[in-house]
């Protein structure tokens, strides 16, 4: 394990040191953002899927990666299927370039498909081209948006520790509420405790959404320590669950709705945030976490 530890870090090094695009120049870091929740069903997949078009809007060259394996349904709710998935890179039946499909608007997007098993198993050798080939897509990016999948596991908090922000999506709603706040606790207990920010989805009211916000902060704050932002709140909206059914971003087909002001607001404010200064950090600290490494 330790030589495991060993190689990867002088990959990690090497990675960095050729962080450099076509042109020979250094790019510029790329903002890694996982989405993540304590129980399926708090539209963490939707928000990640219309935060990644409101990014887009913004004039940010966007990636979301389906990090969801098993369940991947990103493509879906772009209304265009992924011919190719992660499993395919690893296998190298295809290249970086071939997995990452263009939507529109300077968003891209790879799916996951059943990538993970291979995912945890790379080899020295898929390792070093996966991140070489992310570093060194001929679109350069600056923001990787990462949907996780729902709850508490491995993969989850790897991901969330390795990214740059980390947003907790929640509800109002009781179960919700303790299941967002059992993910917390388990991520306030690793040694790289991520930055969390809040979103209150599907909200009735934007009392109610105060309410909670502040409710929520202010457990965790007391009984865990942990100060956590709030990144925005977002109303609950008919027209979402037929956003989604349609397979069209909601930020496509109902761009005067309220819920799509919620997001631009919330992607405004992300886009705000600094970025990692490293080029290459955490694009290679993600790797190294999905591999079980320090």
């Amino acid at each position: 394990m330790n030589d495991q530890a060993q190689s990867l870090r002088e990959i990690i090094k090497k990675a960095e040191s050729s962080a450099v695009s076509v042109y020979g120049k250094l790019r510029p870091s790329a903002k890694v953002v996982s989405i993540i929740s304590g129980k399926g069903g708090v539209g963490k997949s939707f928000l990640a899927v219309n935060l990644a078009v409101a990014l887009s809007q913004l004039g940010l060259r966007v990636l979301i990666i389906d990090a969801d394996f098993g369940l991947a349904n990103v493509d879906v709710m772009l209304g265009m299927p992924a011919r190719y998935n992660l499993s395919h890179l690893l296998s190298r039946q295809h290249t970086m370039e071939e997995i990452v499909q263009d939507w529109q608007g300077g968003l891209r997007f790879i799916s996951g498909g059943n990538g993970i098993d291979m995912l945890l198993h790379m080899n020295e050798e898929q390792l070093t081209n996966t991140i070489d080939e992310l570093l060194l897509l001929s679109e350069p990016i600056d923001i990787i948006l990462c949907d996780t999948g729902a709850g508490v596991n491995d993969t989850v908090l790897r991901l969330a520790a390795a990214s740059t922000e980390t947003i907790l999506v929640t509800t109002p709603e009781p179960t919700a509420i303790l299941d967002a706040y059992a993910l917390l606790k388990t991520l306030n207990q690793s040694e790289d405790t991520p930055n969390i920010r809040l979103v209150m989805n599907k909200a009735a009211s934007q009392k109610e959404a105060e309410n909670a916000v502040n409710s929520f902060m202010g457990i965790t704050k007391k009984y865990l320590d942990k100060q956590i932002e709030p990144l925005g709140s977002i109303l609950y909206d008919d027209e979402v669950g037929k956003s989604i059914k349609q397979q069209i971003p909601l930020l496509i087909g109902q761009p005067k709705s309220t819920t799509v002001r919620d997001i631009i607001s919330i992607a405004e404010t992300l886009a705000d945030l600094p970025a990692e200064k490293r080029p290459s950090g955490q694009l290679a600290k993600l790797f190294s976490r999905w591999l079980k490494q320090d």
